[in-house]
């Protein structure tokens, strides 16, 4: 099979390398003939990727170790579903999805254009040709990008998926993630064609409007699903850690954030025609470079992958781009001229405006710190971040707040007492409420707080959001009352449904800002979160069962939780794949600890957490070779804070000597053959006194981050569904 994926690869590069040339002549010489073949011939590529892609999918089910991909990202013992998922665990497996996902997109634009005869969509056409057949190119000359590789000989097993990758988000989260990057080529190439062939009239923009809020939508889906995937599975406390790979798709969902507020402003008041050109080429080549920063291996991070022989041809591919087309947008910038100019820096444009500028600010601050290794020799932390991303989240929640709220060409001044004055008020009560409120009510370390700025930061940020919140419910209001004065017959649920629904560009725009105040606020708690490290000594138990058990009677105390050390057990776990008896190679050491819960004499509960350690295998000789940790932390999730615990390194009892391996003995324990004297001996090499180290966190309004990341993703989908909207047929 892996024959036919590198033939299907191959061809796929010659279809578009046809279609190119053809579309090519046929703008050179105005020959319409020549450029619906072009066209034709992109339209089959998806068929032949699609299929390029189900060849690859057969060998992972099938677990064929032939395939030099499947050896090194899979394993007959994974669950079904786990194989299929890594397809995109790999670098040419996830170049070959990013393909896929760019060859289905380009035929519904392509399908949405069919019968359009602008001559600005040849260029489009030629651009997405280029842009597949550069990945394509990418998977039949170079090894790192080839998902068909064979391994000669035929391996004897596969090497699994990364431990870590084995979570329920990995169905969504890749996926989702990868929509968001790939389909901001769509809105790309539609602007490019525009600025390309110089066919300039405004109706692009209608056109590409739903596309980058697509887009939008996925990559901000895709993000704050990789948080609740971080909290929950890697057992650190936290949800953002600054990570390369976070702020590679964190970059550009801030440049279409840009994008999507700053087109209202070209088709309102005819302005920023050569800002939006420029928004969408930086939108698209961001994507592009976070693609290149997982694959190429220049950057480290927990989602990023070796290095990489793709990585130089990757970044001139996008070089030469950005050059390339920001060197049209300088041609044409007399047709980009504004209509009419800025008359008051605190309008409405003036706030999108501003919002624009600190977006784009953002992203540049980003892309320092991710390559500050390269620059300065020194990777940039979290706190470098922090220190600037803080303040400048605030300001944007403010413009956020105050936008919907300003006139078009009027400053605020002219509007302050009509549309500010109450919700500036509600937000200054409701920030002081909010410092009574977690004065008395967040959990409270041994000492004082130590952080006042953040604080601070966490009190405005709250200030904010209410102010944010008021303005929303002002407009909802006043929409609402209006709607009554004209349709009298309705109530005001049935008068605020059908609002939002003739309008859901505007009243749909305030439900993403209100989950987006939601997870502020959620981030607000952070100030107040609470990390330290405890200690209990655990005995070891005489062997009653398959699990090794260690018993203890310590107690902790947290800002006002205690914490009751129980059991601390090893244990297998079957990898539930293809069933069989257990073996080396199917069976993950558990370690297991046990704790419960109080406040007060009030058992809140009792909380579970596990440090797994999944066997890794030599590809070549089917042998056990080590084991690989993670970690599955336990979460007590109450309405206004989280209690993370996480088990951590398991030390000898007089904490000087090596720790001990107690995977390794446990499964020279449990895989003995024999009596149960054989097994004793194993038994006995088992420390009789252990310290576990147990890491625990209090994390104050974590709640609310995913109650706007619901909200998020259900007013997003609202957005794009076609309710209520007048449909129109597209002109390209």
């Amino acid at each position: 099979m892996n024959n036919l994926g590198t033939i299907l690869l191959s061809a796929s590069l010659a279809i578009l390398i046809f279609s190119a040339l053809q579309t090519i002549y046929g703008i050179y010489k105005q020959e319409r003939k020549a450029i619906e073949l072009g066209r034709l011939a992109l339209m089959t590529n998806p068929f032949v990727i699609i299929l390029t892609f189900t060849v690859l999918l057969t060998q992972l089910v099938r677990s064929d170790y032939s395939n030099y991909y499947v050896v090194m990202h899979s394993s007959e013992h994974l669950p079904l579903f786990y194989k299929m998922t890594s397809i995109w665990s790999g670098s040419s497996g996830s170049l070959l999805f990013w393909n896929l996902i760019l060859n289905v997109f380009t035929f519904i634009v392509l399908w949405q254009t069919r019968k359009s005869i602008e001559d600005r969509i040849p260029m489009m056409n030629l651009i997405l040709a280029v842009l597949s057949g550069f990945f394509s190119f990418l998977a039949v000359f170079y090894g790192d990008a080839q998902p068909f590789r064979e391994f000669v000989p035929e391996a004897a097993a596969g090497r699994g998926l990364n431990p870590l990758l084995q979570h329920w988000a990995m169905i969504i989260h890749p996926p989702i993630l990868y929509i968001g990057y790939v389909s901001i080529s769509i809105p790309f190439a539609i602007a490019m064609s525009a600025l390309v062939s110089g066919q300039l009239s405004e109706d692009w923009m209608k056109f590409i409007r739903k596309w980058t809020l697509f887009s939008w939508f996925f990559l901000g889906t895709g993000i704050l699903l990789g948080s609740k995937w971080a909290y929950e599975e890697l057992g650190w406390g936290g949800y953002w850690a600054w990570d390369p790979v976070e702020n590679a798709s964190l970059m550009p969902w801030l440049l279409t954030s840009a994008f999507v507020h700053s087109v209202v402003i070209q088709e309102r008041r005819g302005m920023l025609k050569f800002w939006n050109m420029l928004l969408v080429i930086l939108a698209f080549h961001f994507s592009l470079l976070g693609t290149w920063i997982t694959r190429s291996g220049v950057l480290e991070g927990p989602h990023s992958f070796s290095k990489s022989t793709i990585g130089t041809p990757f970044i001139i591919y996008i070089i030469g781009s950005f050059l390339f087309f920001t060197g049209f947008v300088v041609y044409r910038r007399k047709h980009l001229t504004p209509e009419r100019n800025l008359e008051a820096i605190t309008s409405k444009e003036g706030s999108f405006l501003l919002n624009n500028f600190l977006l784009v600010l953002s992203t540049a601050a980003i892309l320092l710190g991710v390559f500050s290794p390269l620059l300065y020799g020194k990777e940039f932390k979290a706190p470098w971040f922090n220190s600037w991303g803080v303040p400048a989240g605030i300001f944007l929640l403010l413009l956020m707040g105050a936008a919907p709220l300003l006139a078009w060409r009027k400053g605020a001044g002219a509007v302050f007492f009509s549309t500010l004055f109450k919700p500036l008020i509600a937000g200054v009560i409701g920030g002081g409420l909010y410092i009574l409120f977690y004065s008395q009510n967040f959990t409270k370390p041994d000492s004082k707080y130590g952080d006042v700025l953040a604080e601070v930061y966490s009190v405005l940020t709250v200030t904010i959001g209410i102010f944010t919140i008021s303005g929303i419910i002002q407009e909802y209001y006043r929409g609402i009352k209006a709607r009554r004065e004209e349709y009298k017959n309705e109530n005001i649920f049935v008068a605020g449904y059908r609002m939002l629904l003739k309008n859901k560009r505007r009243y749909g725009g305030y439900l993403v800002h209100f989950s987006l105040v939601l997870i502020f606020i959620g981030y607000a708690g952070n100030a107040f979160k609470i990390n330290t490290s405890v200690r209990f000594f655990y005995e070891l138990q005489p062997p009653t069962s398959e699990e090794i058990v260690y018993q203890s009677i310590d107690k902790a105390m947290i800002g006002g939780y205690q914490i009751e050390a129980s059991t601390l057990k090893l244990k297998p776990v079957l990898i539930s794949g293809l069933g069989g008896e257990p073996n080396i190679q199917n069976v993950i050491v558990s370690q297991e600890g046990t704790y419960g819960i109080f406040r007060g004499t009030n058992k809140l509960s009792d909380l579970t957490t596990e440090r797994r350690f999944y066997p890794q295998i030599s590809h070549l000789t089917g042998d056990f070779e080590t084991h690989i940790p993670t970690s599955e932390p336990a979460i007590l999730s109450m309405t206004k804070e989280d209690f993370y615990i996480q088990l951590g390194a398991i030390e000898t009892s007089d904490l000087k000597s090596e720790n001990p391996d107690l995977p390794l003995m446990f499964m020279q324990y449990y895989f003995t053959p024999g009596s149960e004297m054989d097994k004793l001996k194993f038994f006995l090499n088992f420390p009789r006194q252990i310290v576990a180290n147990l890491e625990v966190w209090v994390n104050p309004l974590v709640k609310l981050i995913w109650i706007g990341s619901l909200l998020y993703f259900l007013s997003g989908i609202f957005l794009l569904l076609p309710a209520g909207e007048n449909k129109k047929k597209v002109v390209g």
